[in-house]
């Protein structure tokens, strides 16, 4: 696959902050062709502003509209990773059905609709039952915090207290060494939680690129979370383009500020008229995640 190096501005230099991007964006940029990227989108942060609680994520409207358009230009290859199961992923695209893989990877459902899970699927969503049931004494205790029992993973947001960071890591951590064969922790944006080990979001993104519409294409993923690092150094190595939505330390490559200049972006890159567009700000090398 060829990247698409001419798109983006060069890399700053080490003595830039490894977490901050330049501020200013070069003009001197040039068109991408839709046509020969694979795009790969985290959901929550990222396409869709985050929220207190997960059931109130809402997909902006004009964020919809572009990736319905930018599906049709890019003949497909438009597809959600995200760490929601993918009937959640359904739901806040709808009337959009896109290419996803959820639960980090956990499901994949490829471009001719066809629907596969990880091996032990079963088995790890029983034994995330099991571990869900104890916890919820923990939250009745404490209501600052949330459980999301997701199927073959389970979260603990503590969005609602931030005070209680060290008890939701401290929990969860016990459960991840207990059951640290099947399971890994991952932290997030205001969460802990514990995920199939033998799945990651760059595992789900090189799958999906080994069949069409994606096949061939430069890969380019965006996102906002920790949780989205492994899919950034899959891609990296790939050869294609990373983007950081918002602050943090991160492998990707290029940063923009929030969802909604991703989504400006992703209009410039569609639009038939424009002759460019604009790049996202380069992001630091200097600080691997």
């Amino acid at each position: 696959m060829q990247p698409l190096a001419s798109s983006f501005p060069a890399s700053p230099t080490q003595a830039e902050s490894p977490d901050m991007s330049p501020v200013t964006t070069p003009a001197d940029t040039h068109a991408v062709d839709v046509t020969k990227v694979a795009f790969f989108f985290d959901l929550d942060g990222t396409l869709a502003p985050l929220a207190p609680r997960p059931d109130a994520v809402k997909l902006p409207r004009d964020t919809a509209r572009v990736l319905a358009s930018l599906f049709e230009r890019a003949n497909g290859a438009v597809a959600v990773v995200s760490g929601r199961a993918i009937d959640d992923i359904d739901g806040l695209l709808a009337p959009l059905r896109l290419p996803a893989a959820g639960l980090h990877g956990a499901e994949i459902r490829h471009a001719d609709g066809q629907l596969l899970r990880a091996a032990g699927h079963a088995a790890d969503t029983e034994r995330i039952a099991a571990m869900a049931a104890p916890l919820q004494a923990l939250v009745a205790q404490h209501p600052g915090l949330l459980l999301e029992n997701k199927g073959s993973a389970l979260a603990l947001h503590y969005r609602g207290a931030p005070e209680l960071a060290g008890v939701a890591r401290d929990t969860m951590r016990a459960l991840a060494e207990l059951h640290a064969e099947h399971f890994a922790l991952q932290p997030g944006k205001l969460v802990f939680e514990l995920r199939p080990r033998h799945v990651s979001k760059g595992r789900a993104i090189t799958a999906l690129l080994q069949e069409g519409p994606f096949a061939g294409r430069t890969p380019l993923f965006a996102g906002d979370d920790l949780t989205d690092e492994a899919g950034f150094a899959d891609v990296n190595a790939l050869g294609g383009i990373t983007i950081k939505i918002g602050d943090g330390q991160t492998c990707a490559r290029h940063r923009l500020p929030t969802p909604e200049a991703l989504t400006a972006w992703l209009l410039t890159l569609h639009r038939p008229s424009a002759p460019a567009s604009p790049a996202p700000r380069q992001s630091s090398q200097e600080t691997d995640v």
